[in-house]
């Protein structure tokens, strides 16, 4: 009895597992076949963008199609297919002239479908009619619209936009309304320079946006560097190089400016305390005088003042001029092995001192020295600068540039 029960149980199982296996194999076979509707498919058209427009073609109708697929295969086929992965294309490489063309096309399955294992059972078209006509091109610069305002402390230098200008193309009638490409910035008290990829909107001259969806641009965006440097006033200021008779408490001096206001990298300004304008030699003026100098303006800086120039008033308090002639030349530095001899015997002298100093001096007081340490070692005839001593006083001593010639010669 027992037995009988056991070889009961046995058939049971048996039953069921070759029920679970006849069910596999219907399922999986065309008794099982399964449908799936895809809607609203694009087609993409292969070619459009190179060799069709290469020939000054282009897609005037019939660019945003879309078709709508009712499909048939096994339900574990059909299941991997969908909207997302499933391609449309339509090839226009082989289009010569423009007109009307009706196009076949070719569905692209997903990599781990095979085609044969599915069926087109219905299309909402099975071809694709399109309009060909002529391409039309045009290059049209590329602006910033800046709106907002960095923080204070701080400015914002013009944006520089790569490309500066781009290709559109289309009909004639979209292209030659589009006069430039707008790109908007927005900036919201930033301290520091940053870029960034920005779309863009096509303008006509008035201003008012042409449709992009019917036009082709070389680019999808623009990138937009947005310099943003620090403000710095920093002061100018002028050294002098004293001597005798043109020191700075002989002198009043101003200057037409006496500071600037830079703009630059924060990094550059944090290091700038003063610009010195120039180096004045107070010998080499001969008189009052205004000198101008441009002002050095430091790498990577940008001068936000009106003036580059500074104009240097100088003037000299109770000091007097007068003229002596010296004879007293002599050599400093003579290279060994050689002896100069001065060609030039006399020279009149300009010396610039306190009226008191200046009567106490002769011509006895005034000796010239050349220097002859840097000049030339070959025997021959030079002129060099010679510097003037004035014996028996700190209150007087020369203005201007004296030069002398010499021999030099073997000994």
């Amino acid at each position: 009895m027992e037995s009988s029960k056991s070889q009961k149980a046995i058939y049971v199982v048996i039953s069921v597992l070759i029920a679970v296996v006849f069910w596999l194999y219907v399922d999986n076979t065309v008794a099982h076949e399964q449908d799936v509707r895809l809607y609203g498919i694009p087609v993409t058209f292969v070619g459009e963008t190179d060799e069709l427009a290469e020939r000054g073609l282009m897609l005037v109708s019939g660019g945003d199609t879309k078709i709508d697929l009712r499909l048939q295969g096994r339900r574990q086929v059909v299941s991997k297919i969908s909207r997302n992965n499933i391609r449309i294309q339509a090839d226009v490489r082989s289009i010569l002239t423009k007109g009307n063309q009706t196009l076949d096309y070719t569905i692209i399955y997903p990599s781990n479908v095979s085609p044969s294992s599915v069926t087109v059972v219905s299309a909402s078209m099975y071809k694709i009619p399109v309009e060909i006509g002529e391409l039309y091109s045009k290059t049209v610069p590329v602006v910033a619209d800046v709106n907002g305002t960095v923080a204070d402390g701080y400015i914002l230098r013009e944006c520089q936009l790569s490309p500066q200008t781009l290709t559109i193309s289309g009909t004639e009638e979209d292209v030659s309304g589009v006069e430039r490409a707008v790109v908007s910035v927005t900036v919201n008290k930033e301290t520091a320079s940053y870029n960034e990829y920005l779309d863009f909107r096509l303008l006509d001259a008035a201003g008012n946006a042409a449709d992009k969806t019917k036009l082709r641009c070389s680019e999808d965006k623009v990138r937009v560097d947005v310099p943003i440097v620090t403000l710095k006033e920093v002061p100018l200021t002028v050294a002098f190089i004293e001597s005798d008779g043109s020191r700075l408490e002989n002198i009043e001096y101003s200057c037409s400016v006496d500071k600037v206001t830079l703009s630059g990298e924060k990094s550059t300004l944090e290091k700038l305390e003063e610009i010195e304008v120039a180096q004045i030699d107070l010998s080499q003026v001969l008189g009052d005088d205004t000198l101008e100098y441009d002002i050095p303006i430091p790498s990577g800086c940008i001068n936000e003042s009106s003036a580059d120039t500074v104009r240097v008033n100088i003037s000299f308090r109770g000091m007097q001029t007068e003229t002596y002639e010296c004879t007293n030349i002599s050599f400093a530095n003579v290279t060994e092995g050689y002896a100069a001899s001065a060609i030039t015997q006399s020279v009149n002298v300009t010396l610039r001192g306190k009226p008191e100093a200046l009567e106490k001096i002769t011509a006895k007081n005034i000796r010239m020295v050349v220097d002859l340490s840097d000049m030339s070692f070959a025997s021959g005839t030079y002129t060099a600068r010679a510097r003037v001593y004035v014996d028996g006083t700190a209150d007087a001593g020369a203005i201007g540039v004296y030069q002398i010639s010499y021999r030099l010669q073997r000994t």
